[in-house]
């Protein structure tokens, strides 16, 4: 299954971005990071990444989201990871990652502790 990727804005103004089929190495994960980038330089740096639809990620897709996580950190924003699966999580669990990044198990969830 392609990576995709779907922005909404909120009223609340964050920003989601609903991810799904495989996070692997190539363009789409670069223009990932690069739309997290332009996000955090305006006032729409609350962002969730909607992970229900992720079914795999590999190792540059980590590297992805360490960055847009700094990113957004360094702008002065927030970026929440919403609704990861058990197999996501493992990867996450097993590389320390889910130290590093604010994790929620939905959606609203997220977009609730950026309000």
């Amino acid at each position: 299954m392609p990576f995709e990727v779907e922005r909404s804005a909120l009223d609340s103004g964050v920003t989601v971005l609903a991810l799904s089929g495989t996070m692997t190495m190539g363009n789409q994960l670069q223009e990932l990071e690069w739309t997290v980038e332009e996000l955090a330089k305006t006032p729409q740096n609350r962002i969730v990444f909607d992970m229900t639809r992720i079914t795999w990620l590999d190792s540059s897709a980590l590297g992805v989201l360490i960055g847009c996580h700094s990113a957004v950190h360094k702008s002065g924003g927030q970026l929440r990871i919403a609704g990861i699966n058990s197999r996501v999580g493992e990867i996450l669990k097993m590389t320390g990652v889910d130290t590093v990044l604010s994790l929620d198990p939905s959606r609203d969830h997220s977009v609730t502790a950026l309000k």
